[in-house]
């Protein structure tokens, strides 16, 4: 089933909508995310958080959704329970709309949240703004279609990586990336697509819409 977790960070770009939204069969609203679906004209089928961040007004609107409210206290981030939430109702694959935004920190907890629903077994990305993150591990590899020139930034998220690659300007052929380096930043989808095989580690795929290097 694919699902749609809408957190409280930046609706992706207009022109990325319509693709991040066809094929949706679940909707999980997490906390202020509930403002996106009324923005985009989405029932969700959830509303779970804390629910410190929603307008009242804005919730009386969806008074027929099943409303899953935890603690202000809690140890887990609205978008952690919205993902297990997700994956509970039969989610295999999940895109996250509002993953980045205004907050480094929340923002950067949504790529390493994301990396372990990864390992767990689960296909997901990261969508905010201009941005984007995906995931390549050894039983993942990534093909992707994007605008002509489009940056694309590799990150090892733990040890190192052995990457190849098709489609990219600078290309990998099992080339070690390590954790904590660039060497991965900045590189290019020269044709509008490309592909990364990992034979080990794992890495987030970050692009960068709109932002092309000459």
């Amino acid at each position: 089933m694919n699902a749609l977790v809408l957190a409280a960070g930046d609706l992706p770009l207009p022109g990325l909508l319509p693709g991040l939204l066809a094929g949706v069969e679940l909707v999980v609203a997490a906390d202020a995310g509930l403002a996106h679906a009324a923005r985009l004209g989405l029932d969700p089928q959830l509303i779970i958080g804390d629910l410190d961040s929603v307008d009242p007004a804005l919730l009386s609107r969806y008074h027929g959704v099943p409303l899953s409210k935890h603690s202000v206290d809690k140890d887990e981030l609205d978008l952690e329970l919205a993902l297990a939430a997700a994956r509970r109702l039969g989610a295999s694959s999940i895109r996250v709309l509002g993953a980045f935004g205004g907050r480094l920190d929340h923002s950067l907890a949504a790529l390493f949240v994301g990396a372990r629903w990864v390992d767990e077994g689960v296909a997901l990305s990261l969508h905010g703004g201009s941005h984007e993150a995906w995931f390549c591990t050894p039983a993942r590899p990534l093909r992707l279609t994007l605008a002509r020139s489009t940056t694309v930034s590799l990150f090892a998220l733990r040890g190192a990586a052995v990457l190849s690659s098709s489609g990219l300007r600078y290309a990998l052929d099992h080339t070690p990336l390590d954790f904590g380096t660039g060497l991965g930043v900045s590189n290019v989808a020269d044709d509008g697509s490309f592909s990364i095989d990992a034979s080990s580690g794992s890495v987030a795929v970050v692009v960068e819409h709109g932002v092309a290097v000459g």
